[in-house]
């Protein structure tokens, strides 16, 4: 208690007291300035010096960071060009069907008609709701600690065995198609007779467009057959391996109404012109019909569409 009581009543040690008395004998001030120039020149270098260590550790800007921020502008403009030209053929597209229809009807071709709308709805270039189911499949959950660094250089570059690849996602599509799936899209893709299912490096691509996940795949068919069928064929017991075997997430809903886009990247393969629509019949040459007159298409393998084709 005595030395705190003489901390707080003499807080000033002896030594500086007797000083600053000496200074004032000598004519001069109790205390040193604080202001001096000598003092402020100081400062105003070490702050200069801090500030320089501090842009000095900064990160540089390398040839590799530069490369690599432009290849990433140049995708988002592509892919935007993209999206945007891809707008452009839905509309032309819609235009086209209107004046196809016009044109049917104009020359009394209810029948012909009718077999085009089966072949589009065949061949998948219009949308489509019904009834069906609705999967979503997804990665493992992350571990909450990473694993211990195997010792082995060569476990080093394993692949994650707990992420859903493009060879998973065509088997379980495959399966659906098998159960008697009508129509199936993913995340918003609609699959057809043409389309593919691929990876490039780690990323899953449908018709060369990436996908992001949870991999949400739509199912238009019977409800209840689709997933009983699923459950017993091999897409079904492949996803029941992956969830059992990887912790790979998946989970299956029935719904009444799920629509599916068509996809607008199909071309026609083959036309035929209509006979009744032929102006000179007694012609030796074959003639050719007037512009606008219905065609029909023939996509390949439509009616047992299946997307088996794997990454190189």
């Amino acid at each position: 208690m005595t030395l705190i009581t003489e901390m707080m009543e003499h807080p000033l040690d002896p030594g500086y007291a007797a000083a600053a008395e000496r200074r004032s004998q000598a004519g001069l001030p109790a205390a040193t300035a604080l202001r001096s120039p000598l003092l402020i020149i100081v400062t105003v270098l070490i702050g200069a010096l801090l500030a320089a260590s501090a842009l000095a550790l900064r990160a540089p800007t390398t040839a590799a960071s530069q490369i690599k921020q432009h290849l990433v502008a140049q995708i988002e403009s592509r892919r935007a060009h993209a999206d945007a030209e891809t707008r452009l053929i839905d509309t032309l597209r819609n235009q086209i069907d209107t004046a196809q229809a016009a044109v049917l009807s104009e020359q009394s071709h209810s029948g012909l008609a009718a077999q085009l709308s089966t072949l589009e709805l065949a061949a998948g270039t219009v949308p489509v709701t019904g009834p069906g189911l609705v999967l979503t499949v997804d990665d493992a959950p992350t571990p909450a600690e990473p694993a211990v660094p195997d010792a082995n250089p060569r476990n080093a570059t394993a692949p994650d065995q707990g992420k859903v690849t493009a060879t998973d996602l065509q088997v379980i599509v495959n399966g659906l198609w098998e159960a008697g799936g009508e129509a199936i899209a993913i995340n918003g893709h609609r699959l057809t007779s043409r389309s593919t299912i691929r990876s490039a490096g780690e990323a899953v691509l449908v018709d060369y467009r990436p996908l992001t996940r949870p991999y949400v795949i739509s199912v238009i068919g019977d409800p209840g057959s689709l997933t009983v069928e699923f459950a017993d064929n091999n897409g079904g017991s492949y996803l029941q391996s992956l969830m059992n075997n990887y912790q790979i997430r998946s989970d299956i809903q029935n719904r009444t109404s799920v629509v599916i886009p068509g996809e607008p990247a199909l071309s026609l393969l083959k036309a035929q012109p209509v006979e009744s629509a032929v102006t000179h019949p007694a012609a030796t040459r074959q003639p050719t019909p007037p512009r606008g007159t219905a065609t029909t298409t023939e996509p390949s393998a439509a009616n047992t569409p299946r997307t088996t084709e794997t990454s190189p």
